[in-house]
């Protein structure tokens, strides 16, 4: 393949590279919720993740000072 070929395809996958990441950056973001119902919604469920982690930690807390309680008896 001669040189100048060579180059030109080069330069042309480079830039098929360069506007594929382009095109990806420019996407609109998928994560993100539009509706106010969805936002509220995902709110209300990571107050209560938060809620029951707590929840849960305390509990298991409370089971391990019983154990404790237990051993020492």
């Amino acid at each position: 393949m001669p040189p100048a070929l060579a180059t030109v395809l080069g330069v042309v996958v480079i830039a098929l590279l360069a506007g594929v990441v382009w095109a990806l950056l420019w996407l609109p973001d998928h994560t993100k919720l539009r509706s106010p119902a969805a936002r509220e919604r995902a709110k209300r469920r990571k107050e209560s993740q938060k809620r029951q982690k707590e929840l849960r930690s305390r509990r298991e807390s409370l089971q391990r000072k019983a154990a404790r309680r237990e051993d020492t008896t």
